[in-house]
C-alpha cells in the first residue's frame, strides 16, 4: 500500500506493508557476535563455567552467560532488566543463543560461583593475553585498586569501606592490566570493607606467574594499594623492576617540608622532585610537589600538590611515574 503525501516541491508516496519477520532495536549486537565467533569463545567459556545442568530442559549455561553479557551490551544495569529483554524476540537470535534467561535464571546461574569458580574465569583473561605477540622491550604491568559504589543493592559481599565519597556501600577489586595492548591479565572481586593492600602481594605474585611465557614485563606500576613492602618485596622476589605510589606515612611526608635546597626542577613546568635512598638495597623514593596555581610558591607549599612513589632500578629521568 503506497500513501500520497505532500512534499515542497511534488506530491511523493511512501509505501507501508507488513511482515512477519521479527525486527529489532539492537541488530549491531551481530557484529559482537560474530567477533565471539571469530575467537571461539563459546568453546572457551564452556570450559571455565562451573554448571553442569541435568535437566533436559535446562538452558545451555553458555547461552544463559552470553545472553547476559549480551544485556549489558543492550544497556542493562540489573538482571531485572536483562530478563526485560525477553520481550524482544530477535535479541536471541542476533545473540545466538536460544533465548534470554529469565531473573530467576539468572540469579540461580550466579549462585554457583564461588571463589574457586570465579578465579577459574581468570582463564579467559589468559588466553585473551596469550593471544597477544611478544614485544621486544616487553610489556608494562599496571596495577589498581578502587572501590565499586553499590548504593542500591545488597549484592554479596558489598560492605561499607572507604571511597573517593566517604563511608559507602561498595565492592573493593583488583585488576591488573597490560598498558600497551590494554587487556586485562587478572581480576579479583573483594569485599567493600576489605584494606587496599589486603591479597595485593598474591595477587601481583598469581598475575605475574598467569602469564604465558612469551609475555615479558619490562615494569610493573601500581598505586598506593600496591605500595607495601611486601608487595616490593615480592616484585623483587619475581625479578621485576617497579613503580609502586608510596603510602603517605608520617616518614614520607616530611619529605614535603625540606626546604627548597632539596628540589630540583624537572622539563614538566611546575614539577619539582626530590630523591632519598630507602632502607631496603637498590630501592629508593622519589617525592614529586606540583603547582596548583600559577601564582609564586609559599614558603609551606600549601598550593602545592605532594605525592611520593618507591622504585627499584629505574632510570631517573623516565616520566612513567609522572602518569601514575
Amino acid at each position: 500500500m503506497r500513501l500520497p503525501i505532500d512534499t515542497k516541491d511534488a506530491t511523493s508516496s511512501i509505501r507501508i506493508s507488513f511482515t512477519d519477520q521479527r525486527l529489532t532495536a539492537h541488530g549491531g549486537m551481530v557484529v559482537w557476535s560474530h567477533f565471539l565467533h571469530q575467537k571461539s569463545f563459546r568453546q572457551r567459556l564452556r570450559e571455565v563455567l562451573p554448571h553442569c545442568p541435568t535437566s533436559p530442559n535446562a538452558y545451555d549455561p553458555t547461552d544463559v552467560a552470553l545472553g547476559y553479557v549480551g544485556g549489558i551490551l543492550c544497556g542493562a544495569d540489573k538482571l531485572s532488566r536483562v530478563a526485560w529483554l525477553q520481550s524482544d524476540p530477535a535479541l536471541s537470535q542476533v545473540l545466538g543463543v536460544e533465548a534470554i534467561a529469565s531473573q530467576s535464571t539468572l540469579s540461580r546461574f550466579f549462585e554457583v560461583f564461588g571463589q574457586k569458580t570465579c578465579n577459574a574465569l581468570n582463564g579467559l583473561h589468559r588466553q585473551a593475553v596469550g593471544s597477544l605477540p611478544s614485544l621486544k622491550d616487553g610489556y608494562t604491568l599496571d596495577l589498581d585498586s578502587w572501590s565499586l559504589l553499590h548504593e542500591d543493592g545488597h549484592q554479596q559481599g558489598v560492605a561499607v569501606g572507604y571511597t573517593r565519597q566517604g563511608l559507602k556501600p561498595c565492592h573493593r577489586p583488583l585488576i591488573a592490566a597490560l598498558a600497551e595492548s590494554k587487556v586485562v591479565a587478572n581480576y579479583w572481586l573483594r569485599r567493600g570493607d576489605s584494606p587496599c593492600a589486603n591479597g595485593a602481594t598474591e595477587f601481583l605474585r598469581q598475575t605475574v606467574q598467569g602469564l604465558p611465557a612469551h609475555i615479558r614485563l619490562k615494569l610493573v606500576r601500581g598505586d598506593a594499594g600496591f605500595g607495601e613492602a611486601g608487595v616490593q618485596d615480592m616484585a623483587q622476589a619475581l625479578g621485576l623492576k617497579f613503580i609502586f605510589v608510596a603510602r603517605l606515612t608520617q616518614k614520607v611526608q616530611s619529605l614535603c617540608r625540606h626546604d627548597d635546597a632539596h628540589w630540583q626542577r624537572t622539563e614538566v613546568p611546575g614539577l619539582e622532585v626530590q630523591e632519598v635512598e630507602l632502607e631496603q638495597p637498590g630501592r629508593r623514593l622519589r617525592g614529586f610537589v606540583s603547582a596548583l596555581s600559577n601564582g609564586p610558591r609559599p614558603e609551606a607549599r600549601r598550593c602545592w600538590r605532594f605525592r611520593a612513589i618507591a622504585f627499584k632500578r629505574w632510570s631517573p629521568t623516565c616520566p612513567a611515574a609522572w602518569m601514575l
